[in-house]
């Protein structure tokens, strides 16, 4: 996207249509007016820095099916009631039937379907169902940003949890997934990172890590984005510092990978 001007995008992409077979990939997109021109064009595939960078506008406000799935990590969260946060999937059908889609995926390795909220509180209880209500907000969508923005929200936390796994315990790797996937909760929002975790009730070691870099899962954190830049220098710092061996964090990204198509399947 930065060797020829975007005018010129679709006599290109018409071109390579009409004289090749190739899929069309758009690389190195680094704004939301390339993005949106590409895909109006008919392109499905993007690569580029845009997609983790947020678009920021301080007076934009959280859309409604937003602020539903907010008001479910909270009550999920905050313990609630199962006819409290019953209540609130009936609001949104969508909403109620993502999170079973979800929960009956195979990447989450259940051995019998879950039909209804209640049987999945009866089952998984609601400290385990946090991740998935977290997992929700990768899907809105509308209006939003870009499916690939959901997507490395969804790797960041598995990695993270798998990383976490092999140092930390089992529901501190719980909280290590939920500080990957919103480490991208200020570009799904559209929104500063401060004034999205405002309006969620997290756990303060899961805020120090998004916010400040700081505490437990921070260094978890520093080496998945790592993963992502291809720095090698970074990568090698970050790992050795939590004394992992290339095997162990290759072998975590792939699994992450995989697991996040499951949920995408």
């Amino acid at each position: 996207m930065l060797t020829f001007p975007l005018e010129n995008a679709q006599a290109l992409v018409k071109f390579a249509r009409t004289h090749t077979t190739a899929q069309i990939v758009a690389e190195k997109v680094e704004t939301q007016v390339q993005f949106e021109h590409m895909h109006e064009l008919g392109v499905k595939l993007f690569q580029g820095f845009w997609f983790a960078t947020p678009d920021l506008v301080h007076t934009r406000t959280v859309r409604p099916s937003q602020a539903i799935i907010l008001q479910l990590i909270n009550l999920v969260r905050n313990q609630s009631s199962t006819a409290e946060i019953e209540d609130l999937l009936k609001k949104d059908p969508t909403l109620s039937f993502n999170l079973l889609r979800f929960i009956n995926s195979s990447g989450f390795g259940l051995s019998c379907e879950i039909t209804s909220f209640r049987h999945a509180v009866m089952i998984l209880g609601l400290k385990k169902l946090f991740r998935w209500a977290a997992l929700l907000m990768t899907t809105s969508r509308t209006g939003g940003s870009a499916p690939a923005v959901g997507q490395t929200a969804v790797v960041r936390g598995r990695l993270m949890e798998l990383l976490a796994s092999e140092l930390l315990p089992a529901e501190e790797a719980d909280n290590a997934f939920v500080v990957g996937v919103f480490s991208l909760l200020d570009t799904i929002l559209g929104i500063p990172m401060d004034q999205a975790l405002n309006s969620i009730a997290l756990p303060q070691p899961v805020v120090d890590a998004l916010l400040h870099r700081t505490g437990v899962y921070a260094p978890f954190l520093d080496l998945v984005l790592a993963c992502e830049s291809g720095d090698e220098e970074a990568f090698a710092r970050n790992s050795e510092a939590l004394h992992l061996s290339n095997h162990q964090v290759n072998w975590a990204h792939l699994q992450a990978l995989a697991w996040a198509d499951t949920l995408s399947d």
